[in-house]
């Protein structure tokens, strides 16, 4: 049974100050979201643009209205609306540094590597990097790692692939994860065989009759 707009909990309104470039990751991702749920997906292309101009809210509906679309019609396409809004938004980035940031981000302590790799994406989509998106993702994951001996390995593939270096690197998370249970479990297992060899000179001495 289809799914009513009405009952999903629609996006929050977009944000058109402050950190504009985020909000609209924030959005975009909530609203990518609730075309699914909302079985948005499968309407007419003019539906779904009223339904996410109505969810953009008014601040951010005003700014649509100053866009300039090459054709009248694709003032009612989702998708040119979605292009126009994110050429908006992420123009709105200061490009240079937000690759600053991005090459400086290393894995923090205690930071998995899945939430580490979900952070360069997010923060690639800002920095315009087109065709070498990958090659540098793959390069921050390198260098960024807490694992040394994994960097190591890394560095002497020639042809390392992004898909390798994240194969890699969520292999060894996992294999360390497996030591370290597997290394808690040994130590419970030695002190129980250490108490069972213990002297019986060592044993607490028996309670008087």
């Amino acid at each position: 049974m289809a799914t009513s707009a009405s009952t999903i909990p629609a996006p929050s309104p977009l944000k058109m100050g402050g950190d504009i470039a985020a909000d609209w990751e924030r959005f975009r991702s909530e609203w990518e979201n609730y075309e699914i749920a909302a079985d948005l997906t499968d309407v007419p292309d003019k539906k779904r643009a009223a339904v996410f101009l109505a969810c953009v809210g008014s601040t951010a509906y005003g700014i649509f209205r100053t866009f300039q679309f090459e054709r009248a019609d694709d003032r009612s396409d989702v998708t040119k609306i979605f292009e126009a809004f994110e050429r908006h938004c992420i123009g709105e980035a200061n490009v240079t540094y937000e690759r600053y940031i991005f090459h400086q981000r290393v894995q923090q302590p205690g930071e998995t590597f899945d939430d580490f790799l979900a952070d360069l994406r997010k923060m690639s989509r800002t920095c315009e990097f087109g065709q070498l998106e990958d090659s540098l993702i793959r390069d921050r994951i390198v260098i960024g790692i807490r694992d040394e001996p994994t960097r190591r390995r890394l560095l002497q593939v020639k042809k390392l692939s992004l898909g390798d270096a994240i194969d890699a690197c969520k292999a060894s998370e996992a294999t360390s994860r497996r030591l370290r249970i597997m290394g808690g479990a040994e130590e419970v297992d030695a002190l129980e065989k250490s108490s069972r060899r213990q002297p019986s000179s060592q044993r607490a001495a028996p309670r008087d009759a």
